[in-house]
């Protein structure tokens, strides 16, 4: 991970070079516009049917899934969309780097409410309280609480300052408390006390700590990003916290790269790899080659299958139980895919860089 550039600098060259690239094959008679390498990626590599990491002799690549079903798409924003998340109504909540966040009706899938300048960089990730409450960070540095009155989310509390750099990840960590990591290395934790925020601990890391999973139900904190993957005990509701092990070779690569699969395994995404970790064992217990980088997981328990978008237009499709790629479903998206979620009747949402969710019905 690069030390001396925020990520949101980076992304501005990103969109750049897409842009470039994207210009490049329109005026290319032969390329249709269907490009197979990733021209973001700093070593771009090209999408083979004959690369044997991804199991393609066994695999379908196929422009239309025989998993996912389109439903229908949603197109409210102007820049990339990082952050989506559910109420428990239904009701949907995006943020993107348009600096708006968006709220949706469950049935209609139509605009209810904007909040327009929310933030003054790119907004990078939601958490939801409950149907009343919600947070978000920004690279602004800047920590947000929402609070619904007479219908209306408005802002509640702003943490100004929160961290030096760029922040990738904030979550509620109990009651009103919140947990946040960043481009400076540092995990905090935030106690809301006499109505207002202040810290409570903080970590300290070697890289950038780019996503953050709360295992509630163990008292687990677990971090990734370019310092590896490390999981921390938690005591006295974040007053002390221990270190219990660093997996250093497990790389997180984005806010929404970690991933709960069942009681004693995660997923971690990074720049070349899936890492499967075992909780209880504190290993690496498989290590799966990808040819982009993953930027988004989602565990479907149902159906028992795993969700991966990323550095690249596909989504791919594994087994649930051995992690065997059954399925890659090219050109998903127009652009990076930046995460999913986990819906009602059966259905997941994903999001991209090409300013669209999509609603999607898994067969």
């Amino acid at each position: 991970m690069g030390k001396n550039i925020s990520k949101a600098d980076n992304k501005k060259n990103l969109k750049n070079n897409n842009q470039r690239i994207t210009n490049q094959n329109s005026n290319n008679p032969n390329s249709n516009n269907r490009s197979l390498n990733n021209p973001n990626s700093k070593n771009s590599t090209k999408i083979s049917s004959n690369n044997s990491n991804s199991n393609s002799n066994n695999i379908n690549m196929n422009f239309k899934s025989k998993y996912l079903t389109k439903i229908i798409t949603i197109k409210e924003h102007t820049d990339w969309i990082k952050s989506v998340k559910i109420f428990p109504s239904g009701n949907i909540i995006s943020a993107a780097d348009d600096e708006c966040i968006n709220i949706y009706e469950k049935n209609t899938y139509k605009l209810i409410q904007k909040i327009e300048k929310a933030h003054l960089l790119d907004i990078i990730y939601i958490d939801i309280k409950n149907e009343q409450n919600f947070v978000t960070c920004s690279y602004d540095k800047t920590i947000k609480t929402w609070i619904k009155r007479i219908d209306i989310f408005k802002l509640n509390y702003t943490i100004e300052n929160a961290h030096n750099r760029d922040i990738y990840c904030v979550k509620y960590f109990n009651n009103d408390n919140l947990v946040s990591c960043s481009q400076d290395h540092s995990i905090k934790i935030w106690e809301y006390i006499n109505f207002k925020y202040q810290l409570l601990t903080i970590i300290i890391e070697l890289e950038d700590i780019n996503s953050i999973l709360l295992l509630k139900d163990k008292n687990i904190l677990i971090s990734a990003g370019g310092n590896g993957t490390t999981l921390y005990k938690i005591y006295e509701n974040g007053l002390n916290i221990s270190c219990i092990c660093n997996l250093n070779e497990a790389f997180g690569g984005c806010w929404n790269d970690l991933c709960r699969i069942d009681d004693n395994k995660i997923v971690v995404g990074g720049e070349e790899y899936l890492y499967i970790i075992c909780i209880y064992t504190k290993s690496i217990i498989k290590k799966i080659k990808i040819d982009f980088r993953s930027n988004g997981i989602c565990y479907i328990e149902n159906k028992k299958i795993l969700l991966v978008g990323g550095w690249g237009y596909d989504i791919l499709i594994y087994k649930g139980d051995n992690f065997e790629l059954i399925e890659r479903f090219k050109f998903a998206h127009l652009n990076y895919i930046n995460g999913f979620c986990k819906m009602e009747n059966n259905c997941v949402l994903s999001f991209s860089g090409d300013y669209k969710i999509i609603i999607w019905k898994i067969n």
